[in-house]
């Protein structure tokens, strides 16, 4: 029997969703071992580099650098790696992996309020519902039982990956133009390596912190390196083109719920009813609000 067309580019993005949702555990493994965050990121994204830039060579080889395109693609790598892994790697090593996904959730909702408010972007009726249920979904999600010290940090940990939400957002901005010349396995390829050099300096700045890389860190930074930040980047792109947004969209948004059963599951992280209900209540919201931004860039875990 032959297989469907669809066969191959569904496999694509559930691979994509997988990938990415087990990218929060993986990094929570890693940070338990003493490696330093940016340490970790920089790491991780000198091997996707030279990876990102090999299929670049493989899948676009006409792809070329030019000086126009260079402000934008080293503001938007600055901004959505070096930032965003700057906040979010200070979350995950504070508060959970379940709970750094299910906040990572709300980008969608967070994007849609930029755009209205930088270009006067309408909001329908049904994305403003679900902009209000994902905030509802937030409080839940949030809220700590007790006011010891472990609470102040997972809060503190909320509150950073509240930041990589808001870079995220940013980095989409700075990334619209630039869908216009380029492909999306040369967006990524070049701001992977803008990001990774102004993630040098970071990495240095940690130096003092350096541990020895257990076997458990290493394989997990090559399993972030290679399948998160390369392979899946490829993976989307070719789903993308055969399946489309609309398509692809709903996958995406199950990125966070793949997070919270990996931290539950590999980590042994407790979950509340709360949180499970603040999950639900997120995603409900961002089904709402995607179905106004149905080709929203993947967030990248």
């Amino acid at each position: 029997m032959r297989a469907s067309p669809r066969t191959l580019p569904l496999l694509a993005v559930w691979g994509t969703v997988l990938f990415w949702g087990l990218s929060f555990v993986s990094s929570k493994t890693i940070l338990n071992t003493g490696v330093p965050p940016m340490t970790m990121v920089c790491i991780r994204f000198v091997l996707a580099t030279v990876i990102l830039n090999l299929f670049l060579r493989k899948f676009d080889p006409a792809a070329r650098l030019r000086a126009k395109d260079v402000p934008a693609l080293a503001a938007s790598g600055l901004v959505g790696v070096t930032i965003y892994f700057f906040f979010e790697s200070r979350g995950i090593k504070l508060t959970s992996a379940s709970h750094a996904s299910l906040i990572i959730a709300v980008i969608p909702v967070i994007t849609v309020l930029a755009e209205a408010l930088l270009f006067c972007t309408r909001i329908s009726w049904l994305s403003a519902a679900g902009v209000a249920l994902s905030v509802v979904g937030v409080v839940f999600v949030v809220q700590r039982p007790g006011t010891g010290s472990g609470s102040a940090f997972s809060l503190a940990g909320d509150l950073f990956m509240f930041g990589a939400c808001v870079s995220w957002v940013v980095y989409i901005i700075l990334s619209k133009n630039l869908h216009k010349r380029l492909s999306e396995i040369a967006i990524t390829a070049y701001q992977s390596l803008f990001g990774t050099l102004f993630l040098i300096p970071f990495a240095l700045l940690e130096m003092r912190q350096w541990v020895p890389v257990t076997l458990s860190a290493g394989l997990n930074l090559a399993y972030l390196a290679v399948f998160c930040s390369a392979l899946s980047n490829f993976l989307y792109v070719y789903a993308l083109s055969r399946l489309g947004p609309i398509a692809v969209s709903p996958f995406v948004n199950l990125i966070p719920v793949v997070g919270v059963l990996g931290g539950v599951a590999l980590l042994g992280e407790a979950i509340g009813w709360s949180q499970i209900l603040g999950g639900v209540v997120i995603l409900a919201g961002v089904l709402m609000v995607s179905r106004q931004q149905p080709a929203l860039p993947p967030i990248e875990g």
